[in-house]
């Protein structure tokens, strides 16, 4: 499975890295031994966005979205 990761580097630099693990953990640990000066700060699987972009679009369609922002 293809897995997308936003990784943090030493100077505090956000950048983007693929990577291909047949688990979360695997994906994490390797992310780990080919940036080690790195944090990995989000993991995601194209389920994980899809879902994600699915909430979206359904608080947008209910458009409660903007109402719990601003509430908040």
């Amino acid at each position: 499975m293809r897995y997308h990761a936003v990784m943090l580097d030493e100077t505090g630099c956000e950048f983007g890295v693929d990577i291909e693990a047949d688990s979360r953990d695997e994906a994490y640990d390797r992310l780990a031994e080919d940036y080690p000066e790195s944090q990995c700060v989000q993991l995601e699987s194209p389920q994980d966005a899809a879902d994600r972009e699915a909430q979206w679009v359904l608080a947008e369609e209910e458009d409660d979205f903007w109402d719990d922002f601003w509430e908040e």
